[in-house]
């Protein structure tokens, strides 16, 4: 349990005590045996009915307040939460029309690199999964999506010994992505993320 959870555990427990600890107070005899026994003192029994009922009645309110307004903040952050991740229409809008926008090569390379095709000077992410499952994956392959910069992300390998690999490469800088990859599906996911924008790639994938 981290502290932050303690915390909110140890604010409920005071909570059900005030609660628990009015309902004894008042159905037990303790405060009105206090209140008699007063009756013989210098000042009577008003102050200490009163200090008494202030304070059990004070246990009743802290105990709820505590309870409702931990209660509301959980439920606050918990929709505060739902919203940030839940992409609204326009935001998906965004994402669509930037990848419309994005002018990239699509290249396939056969017999390890020996052979190039160029499937599109503007892929799409219909011409990318189209391509992707046309591919035979039990032979070695490699996918590459270039911009005009010549920065380009390729997928590659194969289902039967190589296995799958994902690469970007920038200047003269490769590097490789850490997570294993393990289905062509994931490469496609890959290739489309990246096609709809290298900051969204970027902040789903990690390369080294």
């Amino acid at each position: 349990m981290n502290r932050r959870n303690f915390k909110i555990l140890r604010l409920y427990t005071i909570s059900l005590l005030c609660i628990v600890l009015f309902y004894f107070l008042d159905n037990s005899n303790i405060i009105p045996e206090l209140v008699k026994k007063s009756e013989r003192g210098r000042y009577g029994d008003f102050p200490v009915f009163f200090l008494t009922g202030l304070f059990k009645y004070g246990l009743f309110f802290v105990g709820i307040g505590i309870f409702l307004i931990v209660s509301f903040l959980l439920i606050k952050e918990k929709l505060s939460q739902s919203s940030n991740t839940k992409p609204n229409k326009k935001t998906l809008e965004n994402v669509e029309n930037y990848a419309e926008n994005r002018i990239l090569r699509l290249v396939v390379f056969h017999n390890f690199g020996k052979h190039e095709k160029i499937i599109s000077e503007k892929a799409t992410s219909e011409i990318i999964r189209n391509t992707m499952n046309s591919i035979n994956w039990n032979k070695f392959h490699i996918v590459q999506l270039e911009d005009e910069n010549h920065n380009a992300l390729h997928v590659s390998g194969s289902l039967s010994d190589d296995g799958l690999a994902s690469t970007f490469t920038k200047g003269d800088n490769l590097i490789l992505m850490v997570k294993p990859i393990e289905t062509v599906e994931q490469m496609v996911e890959i290739l489309i993320n990246f096609l709809k924008g290298e900051e969204i790639w970027r902040n789903k994938y990690k390369y080294e």
